[in-house]
């Protein structure tokens, strides 16, 4: 129930509310829009699509744990929450201890998932590539059992870290806020950056693969959220201890964006593939009806008219995962110059994904010899 406030007291509790409850709607909805396109596309679960469900429900507990803390002083200054009942200020900081384990969570399952899908896009012999993704992996997994370790025992008595008039000691947690801020940033970015070399060395215009780059990066954006709740962070952390209610609602406003659009950005690629897939089911081309000109993209010069729509729509879905597979190729030598033929115009019966007039085989399969075979 809420807080019986006097009229006119400063109160950010009802706009974080309010913000906090847009930001959970919209990250169901984009999550169901990743299982409709799974079931649409055809296209097999893999750990990518696991981890990416997984985030949402420590999100969505994150923001009620965080509505449940407003109707108990969120967003007031303390000292208002205090004059009402001083125990309101235990209770909300237990609940505060609540979010720091579902914050940790909201926001690692969500890079594990951006790291499987590396794993199945660039699926390459690509040695370093790989070693750079157990890397990230590794990072991601660490950082998120050493926040939860430090969270749970960051006070002596743990009590302590709910009740400050216990006796007993805690660690400096504005250090602590800032330093686990950092390393998450640091991670975020080496994330975005991984499928630049891959995609660079593809064999395709420059203006091909800054569009390609400009996908991955759009497809991760979260690295803006994250460098501004890190900076929040500096700014906020050694305030925190003096007015804990009304400063922490403000930093909850990055908290639930980044964990929020980092469930977005994962489930881009996937609902990019469901729109295409629609497209093509409820407005066909000429040459999906087969009534129009053969070909695919006007210059293959065989007809499509006899597949279906929904076979071409799991094609043009896995259609980018073909290209980056190439590009990984490409970037781990397995292509040599007398094979650059995967990467000319190809029959109907190969799946291939058409970018302008650029058309990459799929049947390709590169060997640890750095030999090609068809």
């Amino acid at each position: 129930m809420a807080l019986d406030v006097p009229a006119g007291t400063p109160n950010r509790g009802p706009d974080l509310v309010a913000t906090a409850t847009a930001l959970m709607v919209i990250s169901i909805v984009f999550t169901l829009l990743r299982i409709v396109s799974m079931l649409v596309v055809k296209r097999k679960w893999w750990w990518d699509d696991f981890f990416a469900i997984y985030s949402l429900p420590h999100q969505v507990a994150l923001i009620a744990v965080m509505i449940s803390w407003t109707e108990i002083g969120l967003g007031l200054h303390a000292a208002d929450v205090m004059a009402i009942n001083p125990n309101l200020m235990v209770e909300g900081a237990k609940r505060l201890y609540i979010c720091v384990f579902l914050f940790d969570s909201s926001i690692s399952y969500p890079k594990l998932a951006a790291i499987f899908f590396y794993a199945r896009v660039f699926r390459s012999n690509n040695r370093a590539f790989t070693i750079h993704l157990w890397i990230t992996g590794a990072l991601v997994s660490g950082w998120l059992v050493s926040t939860l370790i430090s969270s749970i025992w960051q006070c002596q008595p743990i009590a302590k870290a709910w009740n400050a008039a216990l006796e007993g000691t805690c660690i400096d947690n504005a250090a602590w806020y800032t330093s686990t801020s950092v390393i998450s940033t640091a991670t975020d970015f080496y994330i975005l950056i991984l499928p630049v070399p891959m995609i660079w060395r593809l064999n395709a215009p420059v203006k091909r693969r800054v569009y390609l780059l400009a996908a991955f990066f759009l497809a991760y954006s979260v690295i803006i959220l994250s460098i501004g709740r890190l900076v929040m962070t500096i700014k906020l952390a050694p305030t925190l201890q003096y007015d804990l209610t009304w400063n922490m609602a403000e930093y909850f406003y990055w908290v639930c964006f980044e964990g929020v659009f980092s469930i977005i950005s994962i489930n881009v690629p996937s609902i990019v593939a469901l729109v295409k897939a629609l497209a093509h089911r409820w407005f066909p081309s000429p040459s999906d009806t087969g009534s129009g000109p053969s070909g695919y993209a006007g210059n293959t010069g065989a007809s499509y008219g006899s597949k279906s729509t929904a076979y071409r729509s799991a094609n043009r879905d896995r259609g980018f995962m073909r290209l980056a597979s190439a590009a990984a190729a490409q970037h781990a030598g397995g292509l040599s110059s007398d094979s650059q033929d995967a990467l000319k115009p190809v029959e109907a019966d190969d799946e291939a994904l058409a970018l302008g007039r650029i058309h990459v085989r799929t049947d390709v399969m590169v060997q640890h010899d750095g030999s090609q075979r068809s």
